[in-house]
């Protein structure tokens, strides 16, 4: 059969048009009133869709139906009829994929708990000490490493509300962050910063150190307020859609920032999960199996680094036996799935070795003859050659950066297109999963209304009455139970009541 209205092919049990929102008065449905309300609130719907100016994505045209398609499918979630039923995760995720789609940009997340050697990593890594890495631990904010036309830095805050959640994650051990905020008279800077507007610097090759450590360093007050730091630099040998980054701990003693983290997990596209190389705990453990977790599709996207290699006593050797352990517990179904690809991603890194042997020349004594030398020695200098600068090429080598960056430039980089677009159609695979099993449940709400709108008022007064009927036998029926069991009671009190007469004259008689 045809619509009356738009003349669209509908089947004689639907009860409305689909493309233009006409009630089919056809079918037998006593209130009549019910179908055009509910007819006029779908027309109006439908008119809202085909005015909606959905987010336009140029880059790929596949990404620009599947925003389209989500973004109306979004629309019809903030009617009325649904905003109090969807849940406030379902809508930050429709927003946060429409964000990633809109700039789609390729995150290498590198995480772990505090003082795992990110931050050491990505230095090593930039070539350059950029990253914070000498600050309390307490300081961490989300800082993002990119390419640019010009080196800058960009700053942005927390709002008041986002200042007061933070807050309220102190944990009691958090004493450190609790000191250095009153000495430095945080409540009289935080109404300055909190809600700021971003700022942009530009800077240039020689100052921008200084203008990174304004914002992330215990030194400086405005630090407690900021909430990402974006570090352009002209020679960030990446692509521009790539993005190195530093995450905060996810063991800091204020769970907001640990949160920020965990939820980064999430968006990152490929992650770096470093761990120190003495150790895996089963709080890391867990937090790698998070990271498998959200990336099933591809694990080999994963990479198991671990850090401050050169501080085992043996660092070759130990090495060895450490690693297998790992493979042991990574190479399951829920991780890496083989062995084999296990041993390829599970990395070993010296970073800070490589960024002492790099900044030799600027090292004072002390350090090269305190920290330098005894890392040098394991891998068999000999102090009395007394040629350490002429060692430094060989160290660098065994802090093995230079693998790690290999697999950044020669594993990752060249297919990031590829994992980018993979990502964002699981993403909405995923997305599409969660819409369609929410509609489904209120279609099956809303046909009890409708099919209840079908009956007139007796049939549905004589149902009320059925119902109240069986309702009140069900009572009836409670009452008998409840009377019988309290006879019970009685008489099993009666009669052990008796019993215990008995043996009491009996007692009296022997």
């Amino acid at each position: 059969m045809k619509c009356k209205v738009c003349s669209s092919e509908i089947s004689k049990n639907m009860y409305f048009c689909p493309k233009c929102g006409t009630a089919n008065f056809d079918l037998e449905i006593k209130n009549t009133e019910l179908l055009k309300s509910y007819s006029e609130k779908l027309q109006t719907m439908i008119k809202n869709m085909g005015n909606a100016h959905c987010t336009k994505i140029a880059w790929d045209l596949t990404v620009d139906k599947y925003v389209d398609k989500i973004e109306r499918l979004n629309l019809i979630l903030s009617q009325p009829e649904f905003a109090k039923k969807s849940s406030e995760g379902l809508i930050n995720r429709i927003s946060n994929f429409v964000e990633r789609c809109k700039e789609p940009e390729f995150h290498i997340a590198f995480v772990g708990t505090i003082k795992a050697g990110k931050s050491t990593l990505i230095n090593a890594l930039l070539g350059r000490n950029l990253a914070s890495t000498s600050v309390t631990p307490e300081t961490a904010v989300l800082t993002k490493f990119r390419h640019s036309e010009n080196d800058y830095v960009k700053v942005v805050f927390y709002t008041q509300d986002e200042w007061t959640q933070l807050w309220n994650t102190i944990s009691n051990n958090a004493d450190v962050f609790k000191k250095e905020y009153s000495d430095l008279k945080g409540d009289e800077e935080k109404n300055k910063w909190l809600g700021h507007a971003e700022i942009k610097t530009d800077v240039n090759n020689e100052n921008i150190e200084d203008e990174i450590e304004r914002w992330t360093s215990s030194k400086h007050v405005e630090h407690y307020f900021v909430k990402e730091v974006e570090i352009g630099l002209k020679d960030f040998k990446m692509p521009s859609q790539v993005v190195f980054v530093d995450t905060p701990g996810l063991d800091d003693a204020v769970r907001y920032r640990s949160d920020v983290t965990r939820n980064y997990i999430d968006r990152a596209n490929a992650v770096f999960a470093c761990v120190r190389s003495d150790a895996l705990t089963g709080g890391e453990l867990n937090i790698l199996y998070r990271v498998f977790s959200n990336s099933v599709d591809n694990p080999e996207k994963i990479f198991i680094i671990g850090t401050q290699w050169d501080s085992l006593n043996d660092p070759e050797k130990d090495w060895k036996e450490q690693k297998e352990e790992w493979v042991k517990y990574l190479s399951t179904e829920s991780c890496y799935r083989s062995a084999e690809t296990a041993r390829r991603n599970i990395v070993h890194v010296a970073a800070y070795l490589m960024n002492l042997c790099r900044d030799y020349i600027k090292l004072d004594q002390e350090t090269k003859r305190k920290i330098l030398m005894p890392i040098a020695m394991k891998f068999d200098y000999n102090p009395w050659d007394n040629n350490l600068e002429e060692y430094l090429e060989t160290l660098m080598e065994k802090s093995n950066v230079d693998e790690v960056s290999r697999r950044i430039t020669h594993g990752i980089v060249p297919k990031y297109k590829e994992y980018l677009m993979n990502d964002i159609t699981s993403n909405y695979d995923a997305l599409s999963k969660e819409l369609r099993s929410f509609f489904e449940e209120n279609k099956a709400s809303n046909e009890e209304v409708l099919n209840t709108s079908k009956k007139s008022a007796d049939e549905i007064r004589a149902k009320y009455e059925k119902s109240k009927k069986e309702l009140d036998e069900v009572k009836a029926y409670r009452e008998q139970l409840e009377f019988a069991l309290n006879s019970v009671k009685v008489n099993t009190d009666q009669r052990v009541e008796e019993l215990c007469k008995a043996l009491e004259n009996m007692t009296q008689k022997a």
